[in-house]
């Protein structure tokens, strides 16, 4: 079963994605990068929330440089997923643009239809274009 984790502060969303992935993914959900980064490299894919408030000890921080530090540091990093609110399921070409280094980009409007099904595709194939990923042409 692939391993899956969640990095958002939004309890809620994590809970949805969490149970809707039951039995598909083995799931964990972290609040903080403090807590994911010594345990990244054993997940098979990251789902990083664009705007995850930052700690006392990292300012200026973001999903996007989240995704960066983990491309950087991990010599095998995770398939990295950039969750937003920000941008509607019908924008996500501006995910491109926000952070070229995320491998494939989620609006959390999309529904859990549409993440699952993602989130099983890029797994199969890892080598996904993101404009069909992303449901653009």
């Amino acid at each position: 079963m692939n391993k899956i984790a969640i990095l958002d502060d939004d309890e809620h969303w994590c809970f949805l994605i969490q149970r809707f992935f039951r039995g598909t993914f083995e799931v964990s959900v972290f609040h903080s990068f403090s807590e994911l980064i010594p345990k990244a490299s054993q997940y098979d894919l990251i789902i990083v929330d664009f705007s995850i408030p930052p700690t006392q000890y990292q300012k200026n921080i973001d999903g996007c440089s989240i995704i960066q530090q983990l491309k950087q540091n991990l010599s095998q990093p995770p398939i990295l997923v950039l969750a937003t609110a920000f941008i509607s399921k019908n924008n996500l070409a501006l995910g491109k643009q926000l952070c070229p280094e995320a491998d494939f980009f989620i609006a959390k409007d999309a529904g859990l239809e549409f993440i699952l099904s993602a989130v099983k595709q890029l797994l199969t194939d890892q080598k996904f274009p993101i404009h069909l990923a992303s449901g653009l042409e």
